[in-house]
C-alpha cells in the first residue's frame, strides 16, 4: 500500500495532514470487538464469486455497496464484512488471482477503524472521493489494466452500480479495459445461504422481534410514532443490531386512514383505539429479517379483530403451507392470489420476497412472479420474507402482516419465531 503511511513513520508528525489522512499501522482501536463472519465463510464467498468470474470470463470484480435500505452495503459488506454509512459507494475490488483490497471512503481515525472491521487485510484510502482511481490503481497493481472488470450492483433498484466521477475515471485511466455492468452476479452468490449465515439471520429475526416488543411496551396514548421509532432503535443498537427498515403508522381503528406502515413515521400522537402497523426489518452482520404485527393501543375493535382473525391469518396460513422444498413460486404466487379474495377482501400485490442480505429478487405478486429460472423452486438455504397487506373490498383498512422463513432440507424454518394469533394490545 504505496500510498499509505506507516504510523510507525509519521507517529511524531500527526499534525501533517498529507501523514495523517492515508495512516496505516497504528496501535489505535486494537482492542475493538466487532462481530463478523469466520475466515472459512468469507473464503467461501470468494472461491464462490472466483468460480462465477471463471465461468464469465472476469478478471476481477468490483464489488460495490451504499448505506441506503436498497443497499445496506450490498457487495462490499458481503466480500469484507464492513458495515458503515459513509460514502455514496463503497468499493471492493476481488481478483481472480491476488488479494482483495476494500476502498474505504473516509481517512485518518476512521480508516483504521475499518480495518479492525473488515475481513480484507488490505484496507486503502477512497482519496477524498477518488474511488475510480484508487480502485484503477489497485488493477494496475494486478496487471489488468487490460483486464475484463465486472462491476456488480450497489443498488437493488434500477439497478444503480458506482457513481459516475468513479466510473468515468475507471475508464479513463483503464482505457483498454472492458468494464461489464452484472446486474444479477450478487443474487446468485447469496440466494442460497450458508449454515452460518442462516444462524446469523436467526439472530436477526431475534432482533426483530426484540424491535416489536420496543413497541408493544412503549405504545401508550401521549405518545408519538417516532418515539415508537426511538425505542426500536434503542432496543436494537443496544443488542448489537441495526435497523435496517423502520416503518411505523398509527390510525384510529374507528375512522382508519392507514393500511401499511409509514416509512418516515411521523408526530402524531397515539390515541386510545388506535391500531399501529410496523415493519421491522432489522439486521445482523449486514444479513436481516422482519416481522410486521398490528399493536392496538387498548383493546381491539371487533371489527379488526375479525378481520385479523378471518382474513389476515388465514390467509397467511394458506400462503406458509405452500413453503416447502421442491415447491414453485408459482404455487406461492396462486395461493396468495385467491387467499384474500375468497375472503371477501383485496390485498396489495405483494405476497412474498426473497433475502438475500436484505429485501431481493424472487418478487412474488399476486399477479406476477419475477424471478430468475435456478430459482423457479425452492430450495434448502433459500430464505423469504412473507409479507402480505390483506385490505378490506373498499380499500379503506387494512393490516399489514410479515414474517421471515428459510427453507431448510425436509420444510421450513422460522426465523422470526413469534405468535401469530392475536392483535397485540399495547403495555
Amino acid at each position: 500500500m504505496s500510498h499509505d503511511n506507516d504510523w510507525n513513520r509519521i507517529r511524531r508528525d500527526l499534525d501533517k495532514s498529507d501523514n495523517f489522512e492515508a495512516i496505516c499501522n497504528s496501535p489505535w482501536y486494537a482492542d475493538a470487538v466487532y462481530d463478523r463472519f469466520s475466515d472459512e465463510e468469507f473464503a467461501r464467498r470468494h472461491a464462490a464469486a472466483r468460480r462465477l468470474m471463471a465461468r464469465d470470463g472476469l478478471d476481477a470484480l468490483v464489488l460495490t455497496g451504499g448505506p441506503d435500505i436498497y443497499s445496506h452495503g450490498s457487495g462490499v459488506t458481503w466480500g469484507s464484512g464492513l458495515i458503515d454509512d459513509r460514502g455514496l459507494c463503497q468499493y471492493l475490488v476481488l481478483p481472480v488471482n491476488g488479494e482483495p483490497t476494500l476502498i474505504y471512503p473516509h481517512n485518518g481515525c476512521h480508516i483504521e477503524a475499518a480495518r479492525r472491521q473488515a475481513s480484507v487485510r488490505d484496507v486503502r484510502s477512497g482519496q477524498h472521493g477518488k474511488y475510480g482511481k484508487a480502485v484503477a490503481e489497485r488493477l494496475v497493481e494486478l496487471g489488468l489494466q487490460k483486464g475484463r472488470i465486472g462491476i456488480t450492483a450497489a443498488d437493488r433498484t434500477g439497478p444503480e452500480y458506482m457513481g459516475v466521477q468513479a466510473y468515468q475515471d475507471m475508464q479513463k485511466l483503464l482505457p483498454q479495459a472492458a468494464f461489464v455492468f452484472c446486474p444479477d452476479l450478487l443474487h446468485e452468490l447469496t440466494y442460497r445461504k450458508s449454515p452460518e449465515e442462516l444462524r446469523t439471520m436467526a439472530r436477526a429475526g431475534r432482533l426483530a422481534i426484540k424491535a416489536l416488543e420496543a413497541v408493544k411496551a412503549t405504545a401508550r396514548p401521549g405518545v408519538r410514532e417516532y418515539q415508537l421509532a426511538g425505542a426500536v432503535a434503542n432496543a436494537v443498537l443496544s443488542e448489537g443490531g441495526r435497523c435496517h427498515l423502520l416503518m411505523i403508522g398509527s390510525t384510529s381503528m374507528h375512522d382508519p386512514k392507514l393500511i401499511f406502515p409509514n416509512p418516515n413515521p411521523s408526530a402524531r400522537v397515539l390515541r386510545e383505539g388506535d391500531i399501529v402497523l410496523s415493519e421491522l426489518a432489522m439486521s445482523c452482520m449486514g444479513y436481516s429479517a422482519k416481522i410486521g404485527h398490528p399493536v392496538s393501543v387498548g383493546r381491539p375493535t371487533e371489527k379488526y379483530s375479525a378481520f385479523f382473525r378471518d382474513v389476515v391469518l388465514a390467509g397467511f396460513k394458506d400462503i406458509v403451507a405452500q413453503l416447502k422444498p421442491g415447491n414453485t413460486l408459482e404455487s406461492v404466487r396462486r395461493a396468495g392470489s385467491r387467499a384474500f379474495r375468497d375472503r371477501g377482501a383485496q390485498s396489495r400485490p405483494t405476497i412474498m420476497h426473497g433475502l438475500d442480505l436484505i429485501t431481493s429478487v424472487p418478487f412474488i405478486q399476486t399477479d406476477r412472479v419475477r424471478a430468475e429460472p435456478y430459482e423457479a423452486a425452492m430450495q434448502p438455504g433459500t430464505t423469504y420474507n412473507i409479507e402480505i397487506t390483506p385490505v378490506d373490498r373498499e380499500g379503506v383498512f387494512g393490516i399489514f402482516y410479515s414474517r421471515s422463513f428459510a427453507i431448510t432440507e425436509t420444510g421450513r424454518q422460522e426465523l422470526t419465531p413469534y405468535p401469530v394469533d392475536e392483535i397485540i394490545v399495547a403495555g
